[in-house]
């Protein structure tokens, strides 16, 4: 139990986290029996007991057998998604859940995902895709001890055609690239709405399309640059994942998850300083969901603190409405379940030995859950990504690195957060486990600082757990 209580240190105006086991997200050993300086919302100081002295104001906090690390920050997430089906209507649509009243609660009230994110250890989100309204997230939670930092790309750049997502002329997540100049105006548009990026979905295409596909893809990216923004591309597939590269994508989104990454892939991913974003876990999580929907059967809800909001747990449980409910043929096709979890399985495999790949050749890689996606739950979600990155072979130290310094990176907020050090904005954790031994510790989460201001998991929990 920590000695000073939550409220008290959130009072104070400089706060110290003494003796606990200091983690910094820079990939250095623990420094065990340290101290990290809390003045406002800015970390003063954190290192030795010599290195950093105790002001006599502040507020000390006893973290001795403790873990204090770095806020985690997921580089991939939807708030305009809701963690479940109803969510994502090209997927599977069920009469039950009209969309547009699912886009309007969403708009409303985008404060429950800022809460479970928080709730599980993370503290800074970039939402690569959504609805127009995303963009103005970033303001409206930075200043926020209750909320997360927020990235957004605005709506989406694309060649498909996906009806289902599109509601009307204000609540949309596409716009269209079926030329080079259509693509240039969708990018001018995105950038008029004060997205922090420019999102292409790049779908695989024929041999046909591919060229004037690419050139549209690379038009994006021209225009993207001119306003000052970054490219960042879904491709899963490598031939599309190239075509990003060569149109100066600052971030892949997606593992590529079709085959093997070669040479060439890994030499203009790395000379092009591009970062990689597995979301190794989201595609088995779209099996879980179905799956659950075609036997009848509620999928398990990994959410170890309770962060998870109380309408989203009741509409998981909810499979037999949903079931009875839903149009699609797909419901009474048990093989179309099995080629899902096998074909999820191959990619699975594919895309564990790719992120190896990039790690090993030198490639910047940064945490990512495509949290908003059907139980890819907004917030608890990351720990299955972390374990996962672990299982292919990244050491916990290096996962650290990768969710905390690196998704910084991917944000463009190094400056301000990722790691611990003096100058940067006070957003950190207190585990109860070491996490340089297993990034399953980051289940243990006991306290969330953001800003400055010291959350307990009983607090952040009652917060997110009750709407």
């Amino acid at each position: 139990v920590l000695a000073a209580p939550p409220l008290a240190a959130q009072s104070a105006e400089v706060v110290a986290l003494v003796g606990g086991a200091v983690i910094d997200g820079t990939g250095a050993a623990p420094l065990v029996d340290g101290v990290v300086v809390v003045d406002g919302d800015r970390i003063v100081c954190a290192g030795s007991r010599d290195a950093c002295a105790v002001p006599d104001d502040a507020e000390v906090v006893d973290v001795s057998g403790r873990y204090v690390t770095p806020g985690l920050v997921d580089a991939h997430v939807h708030f305009s998604q809701t963690g479940w089906l109803d969510g994502r209507p090209d997927g599977l649509t069920a009469e039950e859940y009209p969309y547009d009243e699912t886009a309007e609660a969403l708009e409303a009230e985008p404060e429950r995902w800022a809460q479970s994110y928080l709730c599980s250890g993370i503290t800074a989100v970039f939402d690569v895709g959504g609805h127009p309204w995303t963009t103005r997230l970033p303001a409206r939670f930075e200043d926020d001890p209750t909320a997360v930092h927020v990235r957004a790309a605005g709506p989406l750049i694309t060649h498909a055609r996906v009806p289902a997502l599109q509601v009307d002329d204000e609540v949309y997540t596409f716009l269209p690239m079926g030329s080079a100049d259509e693509a240039r105006e969708s990018a001018r548009r995105v950038a008029e709405m004060g997205a922090g990026a420019v999102k292409v979905w790049y779908l695989g295409v024929g041999p046909e399309r591919a060229p004037a596909m690419d050139a549209a893809l690379a038009a994006v990216g021209e225009e993207a640059r001119a306003a000052g923004l970054d490219l960042i591309v879904h491709a899963t597939g490598l031939r599309e994942a190239k075509a990003a590269l060569r149109a100066g994508a600052f971030l892949l989104v997606h593992s590529v998850e079709d085959q093997f990454v070669d040479d060439e892939f890994l030499e203009m991913l790395v000379a092009g300083e591009t970062i990689y974003a597995p979301t190794l876990t989201v595609g088995a999580n779209w099996s879980r969901a179905i799956s659950s929907v075609v036997l009848d059967r509620a999928a398990g809800i990994d959410d170890p603190n309770g962060c998870v909001d109380a309408d989203t747990r009741e509409k998981v449980a909810a499979t037999t409405m949903l079931r009875d409910d839903m149009n699609s043929r797909l419901l009474d096709d048990a093989e179309y379940v099995y080629r899902r979890m096998r074909a999820a399985g191959r990619s699975e495999a594919i895309m564990a030995e790719n992120l190896r790949r990039v790690h090993e050749a030198g490639g910047v890689i940064a945490t990512a859950t495509d949290a908003g996606n059907p139980m890819t739950l907004h917030g608890p979600s990351i720990y299955a990504e972390l374990e996962a990155m672990q299982a292919a072979g990244l050491t916990p130290s290096e996962v650290i690195t990768l969710s905390t310094l690196n998704g910084a990176r991917a944000m463009r907020r190094e400056a301000d957060f990722g790691t611990l050090a003096g100058g940067k904005i006070a957003d950190l954790l207190v585990l109860g486990q070491d996490p340089t031994q297993d990034v399953r510790a980051f289940r243990t989460v006991e306290h969330v600082m953001r800003a400055g201001e010291l959350h307990s998991m009983a607090e952040l929990a009652a917060a997110a757990g009750r709407r």
